[in-house]
């Protein structure tokens, strides 16, 4: 990372401990909500290309490496983790995304709906939607940069699984690897018959009439996952079944 050459003289000692500690923490631990922010500042300044006004560099454990570029231009006043960050660290809070009828005070914490562009130069005066829009193809323009899609795709987290929770659609497939089960073939349903043991593994495991079926791509010989989606799945739909008691196809 960019941190070591960004670090002043003056801050090497705190930053170089605050890395130390943050090395510690797991990803969760970091980003959880509820803890407080934690950062320290760098010493130096990066320069906004669209106002020319200095920015402080700042580290902070909550901006992740693996996430985008692992660097961040915090907007306290619009971003609730940044306006925590901002208010601890007695950070410039500016508004830029003005809530209706502002009449220029202080915000109380981040103002994060649809607004009109204030204190953005030249964009003053667009809704916030437009305005981000122009920003973006003005930086683009300029050659400072580009639109980028970044994803926050994570694991799932397969916990809470029970052996009558939903079936996961997939088969494992020597020849194909991986298969999706095709659309006609839902839903997997589950067996009557799957002999539940002591070993802390999904029941469905042991159950060959389950596990045993044909890759849908090549016909050859596959296996079906056998652990189940968690509670969580099943809650975001169960419900609907007590105003469809009697359809037939889903």
């Amino acid at each position: 990372p960019l941190v070591v050459q960004l670090t002043t003289a003056e801050h090497k000692d705190e930053v170089s401990r605050y890395i130390e500690r943050a090395r510690r923490q797991s990803e969760i631990e970091r980003t959880t909500a509820e803890r407080d922010k934690s950062g320290v500042f760098t010493g130096s300044y990066a320069i906004n290309k669209l106002n020319g006004e200095r920015v402080p560099i700042w580290i902070a454990d909550y901006v992740l490496m693996s996430y985008g570029t692992g660097a961040v231009m915090a907007v306290p006043a619009h971003d609730e983790r940044d306006f925590g960050f901002a208010k601890r660290f007695d950070i410039s809070i500016k508004v830029v995304i003005a809530p209706p009828d502002w009449s220029g005070k202080e915000l109380t914490e981040a103002y994060i709906e649809p607004g009109t562009m204030v204190n953005s130069s030249q964009f003053d005066g667009l809704p916030s939607e437009q305005g981000m829009a122009a920003i973006s193809d003005f930086i683009a323009e300029k050659g400072y940069g580009g639109r980028q899609i970044t994803y926050r795709i994570r694991d799932w987290l397969i916990s809470r699984q029970r052996y009558w929770g939903a079936p996961i659609p997939i088969v494992y497939c020597d020849r194909c690897g991986l298969v999706p089960v095709p659309e006609a073939e839902l839903p997997v349903l589950l067996p009557q018959d799957a002999e539940f043991r002591p070993t802390g593994e999904s029941p469905l495991k042991y159950c060959d009439s389950f596990v045993n079926t044909t890759c849908p791509n090549c016909g050859d010989p596959a296996r079906r996952e056998t652990d189940t989606m968690d509670t969580f799945m099943c809650s975001s739909w169960y419900f609907l079944r007590y105003s469809s008691a009697d359809y037939k196809d889903a």
